[in-house]
């Protein structure tokens, strides 16, 4: 069969390869299916642009990866496909899904929904979809479908047990020439970059993520050496020449981490490397960030979240705030830069919390900070207590974008926390020192991303307005 895999035109300033998508497409090769993907926010690309892909590659099925803040746009885009191929089948996947099937189902639109995992259960479905048999759909596990005017939920599918029998994504598919970085936090050393997952899952359950609705606090690791034969394979092929690791926990093995160390160094890959997903500041041991930095590191990001400790043990967040300054400490001594990941607005925030986190992140030696809002994503912890009486579908799903308020604190307005989140980046990437390190960095091709990028407008397009200001007063 022909499959086209479709990632939507989600931001098309920050543009990094669909990796779920490709490896979907690898593993629909493995069977002898004809598969390619459709980068929207690579191309910059309107609906009609995928209706026009979609009359020349003249697939059997459309399968679309669903981001929360992207809901609406996913149902606008499965109208049009229905309305010129009424018999295309539809098929969507990805977080929000696998939280919320029924309704995410109904309300785009899909003929079907890959729950969770979707290596096995999308093969599985193209293989039934060949067949004429009655019962088709109903033995294959992770399914949801139509049947009877109703949706039919599969039981839930099985994981994967060993990761390196995954082949490596499509990577031909999504050439890593072909993307660009924004360089936020932390400017990329080498051109092109290519982001590689060495792990799936993770164990905690923090109130604020949905990562577990399809992990189900379950942690699976890729083999040092099959890591290194993907890196091997991308910089040898396709010209990489730098590696993003974008797992939620790289580290969280902290003998393997150290393995694939050790590979880089003996392999002489010499390639630099970030992990701009964030890692456990707690999985960060001085010998293992000595082998890090000699492996190539330059820099990692560290989920911190809140700069209370009440708050965090309220959000479920397994972190002793104790211990982050003695890690920056150990990050400064290897040379390797951190940026710290904070979030405002979380439940039980209040005013002071909210300006404690603030304080915490200016008065520890960050190299780079980032503010998000609390925004509750279907299938994490805090979802259902936000959702309240909402009704699903009524929900403004374009506002799930980390930067709109959408919740309020008792004694904060959520037009407030917007303003707390500008002037906390405002405070700390204005210093003069953080400033000129930010500045120093970017290459001339990467200004104008950065320009047209949510960071820009959070913190430059203001700073820029107040400047044109004062030089008109003159």
């Amino acid at each position: 069969m022909k499959v086209l895999l479709f990632w939507p035109n989600y931001d098309a300033h920050v543009v990094h390869p669909p990796l779920g998508l490709g490896y979907l497409a690898s593993f629909l090769r493995t069977k002898n299916h004809e598969v390619t993907i459709f980068d929207g926010t690579l191309k910059n690309a309107s609906v009609g642009d995928l209706i026009n892909e979609i009359k020349s590659f003249n697939p059997d099925l459309v399968g679309i990866s669903v981001l929360t803040r992207g809901h609406n746009q996913v149902k606008k885009t499965i109208e049009e496909i229905k309305k010129n191929f009424p018999k295309l089948p539809v098929v969507i996947g990805g977080t929000q899904v696998t939280a919320a099937p029924l309704e995410v189902m109904a309300d785009l639109g899909a003929d079907f929904a890959v729950i969770g995992e979707g290596e096995l259960t999308l093969t599985e479905l193209v293989s039934a979809l060949q067949s004429d048999h009655k019962n088709r759909f109903a033995k294959i596990a992770g399914l949801a479908y139509w049947e009877n005017g109703k949706i039919r939920i599969n039981q839930p599918r099985k994981f994967i047990d060993n990761l390196d029998e995954i082949p490596f994504p499509a990577w031909d598919l999504m050439p890593p020439k072909k993307y660009r970085i924004v360089p936020i936090l932390e400017p990329a050393r080498a051109f092109p970059i290519a982001p590689i997952l060495t792990s799936r899952g993770c164990p905690y359950n923090c109130s604020f993520c949905a990562s577990n609705v399809t992990w189900r606090r379950k942690i699976r690791f890729r083999s040092p050496e099959n890591v290194l034969e993907e890196i091997k394979m991308l910089k040898q092929e396709y010209g990489v020449r730098e590696i993003h690791f974008s797992d939620d926990n790289f580290t969280m093995d902290i003998e393997r981490a150290e393995k694939i160390c050790d590979l880089l160094i003996k392999e002489n890959i010499n390639l630099p490397w970030q992990c701009p997903n964030g890692v456990r500041i707690d999985r960060l041991t001085l010998p293992l960030l000595k082998k890090m930095k000699a492996a190539g590191c330059y820099a990692v990001g560290l989920g911190i979240e809140s700069g209370d400790q009440k708050i965090l043990n309220m959000n479920q967040k397994n972190l002793d705030l104790k211990i982050v300054p003695g890690v920056l400490r150990n990050l400064k001594k290897t040379g390797i830069e951190s940026y710290g990941f904070f979030i405002l607005g979380l439940p039980g925030d209040t005013r002071k919390t909210v300006e404690k986190t603030v304080d915490f992140a200016l008065n520890n030696p960050f190299d780079r900070v980032w503010f998000n809002l609390f925004t509750p994503y279907p299938g994490s912890p805090a979802f259902p207590g936000w959702l309240g009486k909402r009704k699903f579908a009524e929900i403004d799903w374009d506002k799930h974008d980390c930067s709109t308020g959408i919740v309020s604190l008792a004694d904060v307005s959520s037009k407030e926390l917007e303003n707390w989140q500008k002037k906390a980046l405002r405070e700390f990437y204005l210093r003069p020192k953080n400033l000129f390190k930010l500045l120093l960095r970017l290459r001339p091709k990467e200004i104008w991303t950065l320009i047209m990028s949510r960071f820009f407008e959070k913190l430059a397009r203001p700073l820029f307005l107040f400047s044109h200001k004062i030089w008109r007063k003159d």
